[in-house]
């Protein structure tokens, strides 16, 4: 980046060019732009967030600048910052993602952290799990970390999202984790899991249109839309559930705000079912235990 001055053109050191990126952000409504406008330089000068405070003398190459540049031109048009870098963290995750599969979330680490508290699963020497609509891979991940010795399908019907998850798959060197193009649970045996864990469209469709622009036109719609209610992939997933679940195997699911006593309806015949809520106290998890005692 260049300035004209009136004796020619100022070229800007990094601190000036953190400012006026900021200030370009912040006019086009981007939220935390400082921090956006960092994390976009810290990658295009090749060094960690926390390093550019050493450098903001430095005037940064033509190359660097131009991918500063482009970078900024996405953020302003709404785009979110994960896509824009090309990675998103997960827990202590480091994923590789695109708009092929959804950012993944706060609420879903909280969902994550509810299988891992459940000290009857702690107990198993290696679970069988399914993560059912994996997308990124992310809750895969973070559970093949947590207990090494699970075994875990990672299913989604989107080759697209499986293509983005086994490469964080193959990049973390997470063997017992298989990628899985499949319709929800209707490929497999019953009595086959331990845990299946569900993170669902659950969005109605008529309120897909009213989600912020950040979400509504740059992620996935196929990964928002729930149907009328929300919840018909969530039906569906129960009931397969039901079959694929070894008796006394439980079942997780990450649903939408307000939804809590329908998915308990639906959630007829499971034992021990639970609501939870999320940071901001948002109905957000559930959890469910197929009934019948473990083999």
């Amino acid at each position: 980046m260049t300035e004209s001055t009136a004796g020619g053109s100022h070229k800007l050191t990094l601190l000036e060019i953190l400012k006026k990126s900021t200030e370009y952000l912040a006019a086009r409504g981007v939220d935390q732009p400082r921090l956006a406008a960092e994390l976009l330089a810290a990658q295009a000068l090749e060094c960690r967030r926390l390093e550019l405070y050493l450098r903001f003398d430095r005037v940064p190459a033509e190359p660097e600048v131009a991918r500063i540049r482009a970078g900024l031109t996405r953020l302003g048009s709404g785009e979110p910052v994960q896509y824009v870098l090309g990675t998103a963290d997960f827990m202590r995750e480091h994923l590789v993602i695109d708009r092929r599969v959804l950012i993944p979330r706060p609420e879903t680490e909280q969902l994550v952290e509810k299988v891992l508290e459940t000290t009857e699963l702690g107990a198993l020497s290696s679970p069988a799990i399914a993560d059912v609509g994996t997308g990124s891979g992310c809750i895969a991940l973070a559970l093949a970390r947590a207990w090494p010795t699970a075994r875990i399908w990672a299913v989604d019907r989107s080759p697209e999202a499986i293509a983005v998850a086994s490469d964080n798959i193959r990049r973390a060197g997470a063997v017992g984790v298989l990628p899985t193009v499949g319709d929800l649970l209707s490929s497999f045996q019953p009595d086959t899991f331990d845990v299946v864990i569900g993170n669902l469209p659950y969005i109605p469709s008529a309120e897909c249109e009213t989600l912020p622009r950040h979400v509504r036109d740059f992620e996935p719609r196929s990964a928002l839309d729930g149907g009328a209610d929300g919840l018909d992939l969530i039906r569906r997933l129960v009931e397969e559930a039901r079959g694929v679940l070894c008796p006394g195997g439980w079942l997780f699911l990450e649903i939408g705000t307000g939804q809590g006593e329908a998915v308990r309806v639906i959630l007829s015949g499971y034992e021990a079912v639970e609501i939870f809520q999320d940071y901001a106290g948002h109905e957000r998890m559930v959890r469910a235990r197929r009934g019948g005692k473990p083999a």
